[in-house]
């Protein structure tokens, strides 16, 4: 079967090589919104445009492409004709490499045709989304400001000292080579210290590409921007400025496979930081990611099933050759040195000393499938005593680190006795317990309110009183904006009712009707997108019911504030009901569909968006 394979291939690339007219390698393109496939070449047939692609993805992963493909240039659509590689309309399975090759057909592109779009699901914000592929073998270019072209690197200050002085940092900046329909996101992720928003915030980005956000900072201290799954580490103090722009199509450059073996080792200024702490914030980008022993993407593929022993050693191992690259690059400042080695060594305290939890959930976090858990059982004495030994520990420099809090909690608590008790902690711990609504983007209740009176530090004050104005000020103008809106309805659920019966129970009153269950959260983008994509199919489908089902991963202020524009039935559930919904219904995660028919029951089920006729097609039978 291989041979035949391959001869169908070489039979179908000498086809194309009689028709091309003009070939372009591993075209350069303006934005896309996935790392999965990736254009190799193309060729511009007199019949017939060619797209030679690589697909990646983990082993085992199903992927195909949509029939309604198309390429789009000058406003106009070229159809899909099928492929070579996969079944058209059918999944395929990536093989153990990890990658694989197709052929993608389409209506013959016009030979002048300068550059063109790939959309797997046009007219939709769903499937496999590549814009501005390019034919005339340049790189685009966009226009980068004057005063940055030939700037120098500024001059890296000495490392604030880590003391408590909480005010607001202002973040700003612009993102060359923006267009809004590119469906950009710009999230934000600060010190999570007792704010935790695991899904982050997305900033506003107007039509020229400028954003402006404004946060509270109770420290000097770490944050992040994603955007387009690349990450950029920040360096913030209270009362800072920071102005950052972005080159946006060398963002995506540096994600592709293809694009960075063509730059031969060449990298294009993709960041440039202005303002407080610029020089320190430029070096993280270089050293940025030797913060974390854990950042690396097969990290948690590289500990699958190992035992506690042999993944202590593994992180020890790490941790000494991140330690000799610090030692040994003159490159860095001082002050990038002493931030990046107290984080790394907190990180590798936390790895450590959470080895059960990072172990029993790699094979779930890296998606290999049967890997047999090892035996947990350590002494705790002699595992633990290296990590007792840092000197990072009795430092103050522990105060950089993004999850400072979670040491405190290891240290006023198991490991109490191990540590001189820091002045600071019994106020942590207190406003540990004051921040429960505002990390649900919630205002502070009046109990929260005592708790936080009978904090002693007054920057710990400051620091929730300044969180909880700007909530109460956003709930307030949403709830405001949000007066008169119709079209949706919220339902409580019982957290008593189990996974299975939970669908059944949240349904019952729609008996008869055809329900659409839509599982989604505030901070899923591809959920947010696919609603978009639906919208035309609930004003064609009036008569099926929407229904929406977020968990409390969701903070409860920011899905009050999105509900009113989501037309339907609106209900939350508890984390352990949506986990336990999740086993039971073998759905690795969201947006996940269920179509639950006239008589109750689950006719249809998928992760990920099937596009607006799959859905039509099943909510019409």
């Amino acid at each position: 079967m291989k041979n035949i394979g391959l001869v169908c291939w070489l039979l179908v690339s000498i086809c194309c090589g009689l028709q091309a007219k003009k070939i372009v390698k591993t075209p350069y393109f303006m934005a896309c919104n996935t790392r999965s496939i990736e254009v190799e070449r193309v060729i511009l047939g007199e019949d017939t445009t060619w797209l030679d692609v690589k697909i990646y993805g983990m082993q085992g992963d199903k992927v195909r492409i949509d029939s309604a493909a198309v390429l789009q240039a000058s406003g106009k659509h070229y159809e899909y004709w099928g492929d070579t590689g996969f079944s058209r309309g059918e999944w395929t399975s990536i093989p153990a490499s990890g990658e694989m090759t197709a052929t993608l057909k389409f209506r013959p592109l016009p030979m002048d045709t300068e550059s063109f779009d790939f959309l797997e699901m046009p007219g939709s914000d769903e499937g496999w989304i590549i814009y501005g592929i390019q034919l005339n073998g340049q790189k685009p270019q966009v226009d980068i400001p004057e005063r940055l072209l030939d700037k120098k690197p500024d001059e890296v200050l000495p490392l604030p000292a880590p003391e408590l002085n909480a005010g607001k940092a202002v973040i700003k900046g612009r993102i060359l080579g923006y267009k809004p329909e590119y469906g950009v996101t710009l999230r934000y992720y600060g010190s999570p210290w007792f704010f935790m928003y695991f899904t982050g915030k997305d900033l506003e980005i107007a039509e020229d590409g400028t954003f402006r956000y404004e946060t509270e900072v109770l420290l000097p201290s770490g944050a992040a921007l994603w955007i387009s799954r690349s990450k950029i580490e920040l360096f913030l103090v209270p009362g800072g400025e920071l102005d950052i722009t972005i080159n946006l199509p060398e963002i995506f450059y540096s994600q592709s496979r293809l694009l960075s073996k063509k730059s031969d080792g060449e990298v294009e200024n993709r960041v440039w930081f202005e303002g407080d702490y610029a020089g320190l914030n430029t070096e993280l980008l270089r050293f940025g990611e030797m913060k974390s022993l854990s950042e690396a993407d097969d990290f948690y593929s590289d500990i699958c099933g190992m035992t506690p022993q042999a993944y202590k050693k593994y992180l020890f191992r790490h941790y000494e050759d991140m330690l000799e690259e610090l030692v040994k690059n003159k490159d860095m400042s001082q002050a990038c040195r002493t931030y990046i080695r107290s984080n790394l060594d907190m990180n590798l305290f936390s790895l450590i000393y959470n080895y059960k939890s990072n172990l029993s959930y790699a094979p779930m976090l890296s998606g290999r499938k049967g890997v047999k858990r090892a035996d947990m059982t350590v002494d705790s004495t002699s595992y633990f005593k290296e990590i007792l030994q840092l000197d990072i520990l009795h430092s103050p420099a522990q105060k950089y680190y993004d999850f400072y809090t979670d040491f405190v909690r290891t240290a006023t608590g198991e490991l109490r006795d191990r540590f001189v008790q820091d002045t600071l902690w019994p106020d942590m711990l207190l406003a540990r317990r004051a921040s429960r609504n505002l990390s649900k983007y919630m205002p502070l209740t009046e109990e929260e309110h005592r708790t936080l009176d009978s904090i002693a530090s007054p920057d710990l004050r400051q620091l929730f009183l300044m969180r909880n104005e700007r909530i109460e000020a956003e709930l307030k103008a949403g709830m405001e904006a949000a007066k008169g809106k119709t079209g949706y309805t919220v339902v409580e659920v019982g957290k008593e009712i189990a996974a299975d019966s939970l669908l059944k129970v949240i349904t019952r009153p729609y008996r008869g009707k055809m329900v659409l269950v839509d599982m989604w959260n505030t901070w899923c983008g591809p959920c947010m997108r696919a609603m978009k994509s639906l919208k035309p199919l609930k004003e064609e489908l009036k008569e099926v019911v929407y229904l929406y089902i977020a968990d409390e991963s969701s903070p409860e202020g920011k899905w009050k504030l999105r509900i009113p524009d989501i037309h339907g039935i609106h209900c939350r559930i508890s984390n352990e009901q949506s986990t336990a919904l999740a086993k039971l219904y073998e759905y690795p995660g969201i947006p996940t569909y269920f179509v639950v028919n006239r008589e109750g029951d689950v006719s249809y089920k998928v992760t990920g968006f099937p596009g607006v006729e799959m859905l039509r097609n099943e909510l019409t039978k």
